[in-house]
Formats: C-alpha cells, structure tokens, sequence
C-alpha cells in the first residue's frame, strides 16, 4: 500500500510499466467534472468514478484484489479506509472472478483519505473504503484507476 499526495504519483511509475498512463490521464484530465461510471483507457486499465454517502465498517465488508490494483483518488469529500494485510486476515467467501474481488475478515488498523492525495492498494492490501469519520456521513467523489497486475510486478518479500 502506498498513500502520498497526487502531485507525487508519478514519481511511483517505475513500480509498474502501465502507471505512467494513469499519471497521464491524470494530467490531461479535470478528475473533478467527470461523470459518475466507468472510463475505459488502454492496456486493461480502467476506472470507476463513483459518488456516495459513507457509511459504518459494519455495514460494509474488507476486500482485496487479485487482478488489478487500485488507485483510488478522492475528488470531493473526505473519507475513513480500513486497511489490513492479507495474511492477517481470513476470507470469509470465495473469490468473485467476476468482480475481482475477495471477502476478508480481519482487524483494520485506518487511514484518511481526502482530496490531493491518492491510496495504491496492490494484492496483498486488504481494505474498506468508503467508511464515515467520527459517525458522520459525508459525501464523495472518488475515482478508482483498476491496473491489471500483469507486466511486471512482483510479489511482497517474505522474510
């Protein structure tokens, strides 16, 4: 997991030889007038632009990903991610090859996630985006980049 701010993600493309699109795309585009849905880019990478309410870590579920990763950028709002390593958690259902998704339980240590900044969750990742913060739910506005792992990347170094 990698969080820092926007102006910065590009200096994270030599981690993976397709992000210097996402960077790109960033660049050329103005994240905060796009409409709600999916914009297709080019080698598999694609994003998702949603809007919706936060909502309690109870109400929602721990995932992670086995094909793609996430860049996931708040364009409006502010919002609580649970974060957990998956070997610190169980699957609790099995892999949704169509949503490319796993349920996991586990303990979540959090982050915030506000505009100007950018979270990069890989595999390994586990998390639950879209929680309130102190119990008050907020609006957002997040794109959500989905790279295919394939083309270089690695897996974590076990020690």
């Amino acid at each position: 997991m990698i969080i820092d701010t926007l102006a910065n993600l590009h200096t994270y493309k030599p981690l993976h030889p397709l992000l210097g699109q996402v960077v790109a795309f960033i660049a050329k585009e103005d994240l905060g007038a796009l409409k709600k849905g999916r914009i297709e880019l080019t080698d598999g990478i694609y994003a998702n632009v949603d809007e919706y309410e936060t909502t309690a870590l109870e109400d929602t579920f721990i995932e992670c990903h086995k094909r793609y990763i996430d860049i996931q950028i708040i364009m409006a709002g502010v919002e609580r991610i649970g974060i957990c390593h998956t070997e610190e958690a169980k699957s609790s259902a099995l892999y949704n090859e169509a949503g490319d998704f796993e349920k996991l339980d586990g303990k979540c240590d959090f982050l915030t996630l506000k505009k100007g900044y950018f979270v990069l969750f890989y595999p390994w990742d586990g998390h639950a985006p879209g929680l309130k913060i102190d119990s008050v739910p907020e609006r957002v506005k997040k794109i959500v980049f989905k790279i295919p792992v394939t083309g270089g990347m690695t897996a974590p170094l076990r020690i």
